[in-house]
């Protein structure tokens, strides 16, 4: 199942954080990845949906994906811990095994938000200093 009904805020939210546009480019399954224009993205990449999503991708296209760090939004992540051997992964730092997700309108987005994009969001610091104050490295 596709999220494209999220892309425009999605957008927002990405633009808010890192002050680039970031447009979608050709899908990768059900995923849509988001770029940065005009600027080298970071080595960073974010994944977020539903743990059996989120598994088929990285299955699929683990050895395609060239960013170092993966941040991954999504229930049960241990399940990612098999791709620490090759990347640095970070998921929900919550102590539960699932992503808890929030209405967005009630903080000021047009999607619905996890607890860890919450956190990463209002977090201040670096790029990896704003992943480590919401996200736990597996």
């Amino acid at each position: 199942m596709s999220q494209i009904h999220e892309l425009a805020a999605r957008q927002q939210y990405l633009y808010d954080v890192y002050r680039l546009f970031f447009i979608p480019t050709e899908s990768e399954g059900d995923y849509i990845p988001l770029l940065p224009v005009g600027a080298k993205g970071p080595e960073v990449l974010f994944i977020t949906g539903h743990t059996s999503q989120v598994a088929n991708y990285l299955e699929n296209f683990i050895g395609q994906i060239p960013e170092k760090t993966l941040v991954v939004t999504s229930c049960f992540g241990g399940n990612f811990k098999k791709y620490a051997v090759r990347k640095n992964v970070y998921v929900p730092r919550n102590g539960l095994d699932f992503c808890l997700i929030r209405r967005g309108k009630a903080f000021g987005f047009d999607f619905d938000i996890s607890d860890a994009e919450l956190g990463f969001y209002n977090a201040t610091g670096g790029l990896i200093e704003r992943i480590k104050a919401a996200y736990s490295m597996l």
